[in-house]
């Protein structure tokens, strides 16, 4: 089996210790004693820590757009791929723990200025698609055309999100041990949660007409 490269291994130590500690906490020297490498060739892959740190989200958020994006502009029905949608969601997520804690102290700590570049590439690329999805879904008529997309698309993210940002309460409401959630139950949620996205986007049944119900007695 190959051996991470040496760039690899620094953001795979950047990528934990930016989430455990955070931006401004974190240093370059703890950075390279994390990834084995001396400072030299740390500046070597990447100028300054900005730079890293941006690498660091660049990597995150490109393996979950890439991921998503695959399932939404895959053939079927706009459920299936909505449904597709979110279980790729969270198999990201199980994949890459440290993305969540990231992101929440990106967004709590510095107000998202690190972020606002991979944030627009989410919206400009899975985001889009979602809500293109579902318009497509109200064309057809299985999507209640009532219900704005963007809006939408926003509470079918938010579930699976919020599932894993909010790890150390979910812990303790399951009752899911130190760890959390084993994989298997963050699945049968995402399978859930796309499962109440559904629920809510769905065209409600036609209601009987009042001279039809007076007909029937």
């Amino acid at each position: 089996m190959a051996t991470p490269d040496s760039r690899t291994l620094i953001l795979d130590a950047a990528e934990r210790l930016f989430a455990e500690r955070g931006f401004a906490r974190t240093t370059i020297k703890e950075i390279g004693r994390a990834a084995g490498v001396n400072s030299a060739l740390l500046y070597y892959y990447f100028a300054d820590k900005d730079r890293l740190y941006r690498a660091v989200l660049e990597r995150l958020v490109g393996r979950l757009v890439a991921r998503t994006s695959s399932r939404l502009e895959a053939t079927g029905s706009p459920q299936a791929r909505l449904q597709a949608f979110v279980a790729a969601q969270a198999e990201v997520l199980i994949a890459n723990p440290n993305f969540p804690r990231l992101i929440v102290r990106e967004l709590a700590e510095s107000d998202a200025v690190h972020a606002v570049e991979q944030i627009q590439h989410i919206a400009a690329t899975s985001f889009r698609l979602l809500c293109d999805l579902v318009r497509e879904g109200q064309r057809a008529g299985v999507f209640r055309k009532g219900v704005d997309a963007r809006f939408a698309a926003i509470s079918v993210v938010a579930q699976v999100a919020y599932f894993f940002v909010a790890r150390p309460a979910i812990r303790v409401m399951l009752d899911a041990g130190p760890d959390g959630p084993a994989p298997h139950v963050v699945r049968a949620y995402a399978r859930h949660a796309a499962g109440f996205a559904l629920a809510a986007l769905a065209v409600p049944p036609a209601r009987p007409s009042a001279s039809r119900h007076r007909r029937m007695k």
